[in-house]
């Protein structure tokens, strides 16, 4: 369930409109092919799951994209509306094809919504009923529960369109600007450009997704020239790649650093139950030393989980925390936490030691920030143990048997929902139900209990409302309410930094923008000069 739940979220970015075009020379007339170095494979092959080529974006398209900002744009639907109580009723673009031929129709949205459903519903909570066609060009949804975030949900690919009857592990038929050519797993994935597209051309003729997970591998492919593109550089490789002459495009932050407090005080580990040594912690961290010694200026202080952005004016509402050793150290004593002869404070005999396991998606991908976090926490009198965790499978075996004070993730936006993170990993019901998080950082766990264990269950409350309030402003409203709770009020998170997500190319590569999350990066403008 936690493998899916990543999916979902894990690890959100821009949409390039797929019919928008961009200033510049036009499209080269030679044959052009572009090889990219994208990160590992982790496409499933089996039905009903398959997602062959839903990400990055051009196989296959959505009913609705994303823009820069996070706002909701047609694409596959060119409008829609809600028929109250809980269905989505969408009107559906003309003129547009499968790859196979086939039109793209109501059938079409059933089929895939169907599928879908078929495989548990997902974020979306589709059933086997959910999907009824009123016409060729109109269908409805309605969700299994109340769900006034399903559009924003849908910009995800994992809810792209697939032609009906086709199965994506076995070949994948979308409509979008690339036709799919050859997936071998572990190795490859080839496209080539769609020349019946419904949308302006893309100026590719063909992309080669050579997967190779290791980052320093993949930069290693750039500057040799086997790889013309390296998806997901480094923070800590960006200077070094400019300096060679190569093109790094830096989006908006889209990820976030942060640290989550063990409040469950399950396998002994108690420490961090009370509030003031959590606020101890947050307080004790500077945050402009981290971004420009450990993240080279990379990113930004940010301390809403989410992107800033993406909660506009609301944004505000989340006062995260300033470097402020005065602070933590009041905090501490308050607590009983006195400094011990070797500077780790004491209380009753007991060292205040924390473990911090790093980390999600994985300890190679946090570089030395576990380090900065144990030098820091340490002039403030915390003695810090760092768990590294081989890999995700590892750091989730620990996290079910609450073994941890502080666990260090890098998260980051995949859909245009602003309650997704906090509802997926703090609500106690959870969007899927408890996936891991929810009884070790939750403040309503256990659920089955009459006072919740951290303050009066307003942030339950508050994102119960946030997932169903009906216009976009009160969601953004009501996000950053209940991110204020976990923030500011509780210090359940411990936000650290957005973080942007580059991309590295061969100085005659043009037209291909970064996208935030990376996983909905579009091709369809690229070209190589001179080609």
């Amino acid at each position: 369930m936690r493998r899916l739940a990543v999916s979902m979220f894990a690890f959100m970015v821009l949409l390039v409109p797929a019919c928008s075009g961009t200033d510049g020379p036009a499209a080269p007339s030679a044959p052009q092919q572009l090889t990219v170095g994208a990160g590992e494979d982790s496409y499933v092959v089996e039905e009903p799951e398959a997602d062959v080529g839903f990400e990055p974006r051009g196989i296959f398209e959505g009913l609705v994209q994303m823009s820069p900002d996070y706002e909701i744009e047609p694409l596959l639907a060119t409008r829609w509306e809600l028929i109250e109580p809980n269905t989505w009723r969408f009107h559906l673009r003309d003129g547009v094809t499968f790859h196979d031929g086939t039109p793209f129709t109501a059938e079409a949205v059933k089929y895939t919504f169907d599928r879908l459903a078929e495989a548990g519903g997902g974020a979306l909570h589709l059933g086997p009923d959910s999907t009824k066609i009123v016409d060729e060009r109109t269908v409805d949804v309605t969700a299994t529960v109340e769900n006034r975030r399903l559009v924003e949900q849908l910009v995800h690919p994992s809810n792209s369109i697939i032609a009906p009857d086709s199965k994506p592990g076995e070949k994948p038929v979308g409509t979008g600007p690339f036709r799919f050519v050859e997936y071998v797993p572990k190795q490859r994935l080839v496209v080539e450009r769609n020349g019946d597209y419904w949308g302006e051309q893309a100026r590719l003729q063909q992309i080669t997704f050579r997967y190779i997970p290791e980052a320093n591998a993949r930069r290693l492919a750039l500057e040799s020239g086997d790889i013309d593109v390296m998806l997901d550089v480094p923070l800590d490789a960006v200077t070094s790649l400019e300096s060679s002459g190569f093109v790094v495009d830096r989006p908006a932050p889209g990820l976030y650093e942060a640290m989550y407090a063990n409040i469950s005080g399950e396998a002994g580990y108690t420490t961090l139950q009370d509030e003031n040594v959590r606020k101890a912690v947050a307080y004790a961290i500077d945050r402009n030393e981290l971004l420009k010694g450990v993240f080279d200026g990379l990113g930004a202080d940010e301390q809403t989980m989410v992107p800033a952005r993406l909660l506009g004016s609301a944004a505000d509402t989340v006062e995260g925390y300033s470097h402020d050793p005065e602070r933590a150290a009041r905090l501490l004593e308050q607590s009983g936490w006195r400094p011990g002869a070797d500077g780790i404070r004491v209380k009753d005999g007991k060292r205040l030691s924390l473990e911090l396991v790093n980390g999600f998606p994985s300890s190679q991908e946090h570089g030395a920030v576990a380090e900065f976090l144990q030098a820091q926490l340490r002039e403030a009198g915390i003695d810090v143990k760092i768990i590294t965790t081989p890999d995700s499978g590892a750091y989730e075996e620990r996290l079910n048997s609450s073994q941890g004070d502080l666990w260090l993730e890098r998260g980051n936006q995949n859909d245009a929902n602003p309650a997704f993170l906090p509802a997926l990993l703090f609500w106690e019901e959870g969007l899927f139900g408890n996936i891991g998080y929810q009884p070790v950082f939750a403040p309503g766990w256990p659920p089955d209990v009459a006072q919740p264990r951290v303050g009066d269950g307003a942030f339950d409350r508050t994102i119960v409302e946030a997932l169903a309030a009906p216009d976009s402003t009160q969601v953004k409203e009501l996000t950053a309410e209940a991110m204020h709770l976990l923030v500011d009020e509780h210090a359940i998170i411990v936000p650290l930094a957005g973080l942007v997500r580059p991309l590295a190319a061969r100085s005659e590569v043009k037209g291909l923008p970064a996208h935030p999350s990376g996983i909905q990066t579009r091709f369809d403008d690229a070209f190589v000069a001179g080609g």
